[in-house]
């Protein structure tokens, strides 16, 4: 809608976009969750149903089509957690039935169950939405639910709940689990570099609780949303930057069988700490560095590093050798690589992450094609800035 004083576009209250906001979710995702919602109430109905005499209320809740558009369409939410689930069901439950027994009035009793139960779930820190359903279900229910007393809480309730919470945690495990990143240094406490950039975790909790108000969403999934926000802002300031372009072209490489000699002679000629080793096809089948040598040197302390790395790379002139002789038997195996194309971003995320000086790159037959290092990273980092600025018309 255009304004028809100055021309300029004004915001449409009414506008389509506003009353039928669009999803972030694909079309799989929606399916996905519906099947599953139709696997779980209808396995719930079934159970109760062989278990419980009667039908309706007394087999298959109400509130537990509204618990199943939470654990199925919003898996990720904090009420969807099993805690949320069970206690706010069983609390309000409870509630309601207390309400129906004593409050004679109808509506009295409705809105006190509803609000008591909110109450509870907060200060239970299990809030599940449904669970004010299952408050108001022994108010409303009729007689035959009222007659049931606390028994209520037991059949239909524990048993539909249970069914699908189970449901539900099948669910996340075979199709919504996802592989923890894990850094691949043991023993190195504190968070990793990339962690220490940035919002952090207590500061995202800071936030929701400046907020003072429910946020349908966990400190996780927001941290998920940041990185992913922050990786696509930066795509978008400083271009998609490609290994290709940062790399060393044609690094030095050194095979499964090149003596240990000749690969510490290298590093130390080219100043250099790791070294990609390569079959005859180029391709990489690890990488040795400086602390492969040290490790396998087996110097207990820094004045004997010298004498026992000496040891170590020195040939041995005998048939036989107590000790590695070639480089495949101290590199490490098998070696972290990235593609040619892969950006930046990626880069910086799997270096840092993984809290190593240096990453292989190989091309789409998975050849060796060049080298990475933090610095070749760092360098890059500073040419984007500073044409991005100088693009700005930032000093």
């Amino acid at each position: 809608m255009r304004s028809a004083v100055t021309g300029s576009e004004t915001p449409d209250k009414w506008s389509f976009a506003k009353i039928f906001p669009s999803s972030t979710l694909s079309l799989r995702e929606k399916i996905r969750s519906a099947l599953v919602a139709f696997v779980g109430v209808l396995l719930t109905g079934w159970v109760g149903g062989q278990i419980i005499d009667g039908g309706g209320l007394k087999t298959l809740l109400a509130s537990m089509g509204a618990s199943a558009v939470i654990l199925f369409a919003m898996p990720h939410s904090p009420v969807a957690k099993p805690w949320p689930l069970i206690g706010g069901h069983f609390i309000s439950a409870t509630i309601g039935i207390l309400c129906a027994g004593w409050i004679t009035q109808t509506w009295i009793a409705a809105a006190l169950a509803v609000s008591l139960s909110i109450f509870a779930m907060h200060l239970a820190r299990c809030l599940h939405p449904p669970g004010g359903a299952s408050a108001l279900i022994p108010v409303l229910g009729g007689e035959s639910v009222k007659a049931l007393g606390f028994q209520f809480l037991l059949t239909p309730l524990a048993l539909n709940v249970t069914v699908l919470l189970l449901m539900s945690l099948l669910y996340q495990r075979l199709l919504l689990a996802k592989p923890m990143q894990q850094a691949t240094q043991p023993g190195i406490q504190g968070t990793r570099p990339m962690e220490r950039l940035g919002i952090q975790t207590e500061d995202l909790r800071a936030a929701l609780a400046q907020m003072n108000e429910f946020v349908d969403v966990g400190e996780r999934e927001l941290n998920e949303i940041y990185n992913l926000a922050a990786a696509r802002a930066f795509h978008r300031e400083f271009g998609a930057i490609t290994a290709a372009q940062v790399m060393t072209p044609v690094p030095l490489t050194v095979e499964f069988g090149t003596e240990l000699e000749e690969t510490w002679g290298l590093m130390q000629k080219h100043r250099i700490k790791a070294l990609p080793v390569i079959d005859r096809g180029r391709h990489v089948i690890g990488i040795v560095t400086q602390s492969d040598f040290f490790r396998h040197a087996r110097a207990e302390q820094f004045r004997s590093l010298g004498g026992k790395l000496r040891d170590l790379i020195r040939p041995t002139t005998t048939v036989t050798s107590d000790k590695p002789e070639v480089v495949g038997q101290i590199m490490t195996s098998p070696a972290l690589t990235a593609g040619h194309a892969q950006q930046l971003g990626e880069l910086a995320r799997l270096l840092t992450e993984r809290g190593i000086h240096q990453l292989p790159i190989v091309d789409e037959r998975n050849k060796l094609v060049g080298l990475i290092t933090q610095t070749d990273l760092i360098a890059a980092l500073y040419r984007s800035m500073t044409t991005h600025f100088e693009k700005q018309g930032t000093p």
